[in-house]
C-alpha cells in the first residue's frame, strides 16, 4: 500500500471530516471509496471506447518509474 498526499482547501477538509465522522468512517475510507468509484467509471468508459489496452500499456510503461519511489522508510506510514 502506498501513501498519497493531496491538497484541498481547509473548508472542504473540514466538511469531509465531519461527514465521514457522522457516517462512522475515516477520511481515508471515504477517499478510498471515491477512488474505487472513479476507477470503475473510467474502466467502463475505456472499455466502451476501446482504450483499455492503451491504459494497460501506459501502466506497464510507468511501472519502472514508480519502483524507484519505493522506500523502506515509508513503511512507517503503513502503521498510522
Amino acid at each position: 500500500m502506498s501513501v498519497m498526499s493531496i491538497r484541498i482547501d481547509d473548508e472542504k477538509r473540514k466538511l469531509v471530516k465531519a461527514f465521514a465522522s457522522l457516517e462512522g468512517r475515516t477520511i481515508t475510507e471515504v477517499v478510498a471509496r471515491l477512488l474505487d468509484e472513479y476507477i470503475e467509471r473510467q474502466r467502463a468508459q475505456m472499455g466502451v471506447s476501446g482504450r483499455e489496452a492503451e491504459v494497460q500499456a501506459l501502466m506497464r510503461l510507468s511501472e519502472p518509474a514508480f519502483s524507484e519511489w519505493i522506500n523502506e522508510e515509508d513503511d512507517v506510514y503503513d502503521n498510522l
